[in-house]
């Protein structure tokens, strides 16, 4: 499913997220394990040591209940939080009907 804006509920949550930051040709720049700040069908909140380039693609892997979510997606937004703390958020490019399946079990109010 392709998502046009900002349209749907946040849940907050504290998911781990494997990331993939890439370039512009699809070479892995850096990667490693952050948090999620909430999620919802259409994106993702993620708390980092560093800031994100808004505009970067990144792959994430987010772990939800007892299922992996693997997408594809765009940095929209990127804040200092405090310190060396970052929040970026991360629109989805694409979710399948299985991974809004997944997003439901266990989060029903974001989908």
């Amino acid at each position: 499913m392709k998502f046009e804006g900002r349209s749907a509920s946040r849940i907050d949550t504290q998911n781990f997220v494997s990331y993939r930051l890439l370039d512009d040709t699809g070479k892995v720049l850096n990667e490693g394990m952050i948090l999620s700040r909430d999620l919802s069908r259409t994106g993702i909140s993620l708390q980092a040591g560093f800031k994100f380039e808004i505009g970067a693609m990144v792959q994430l892997t987010i772990g939800i209940g007892n299922e992996l979510l693997k997408v594809q997606g765009t940095v929209r937004n990127c804040s200092p939080v405090s310190g060396d703390k970052f929040q970026a958020g991360v629109e989805f490019d694409f979710l399948s009907d299985e991974d809004l399946n997944k997003i439901a079990l266990i989060y029903p109010d974001a989908i």
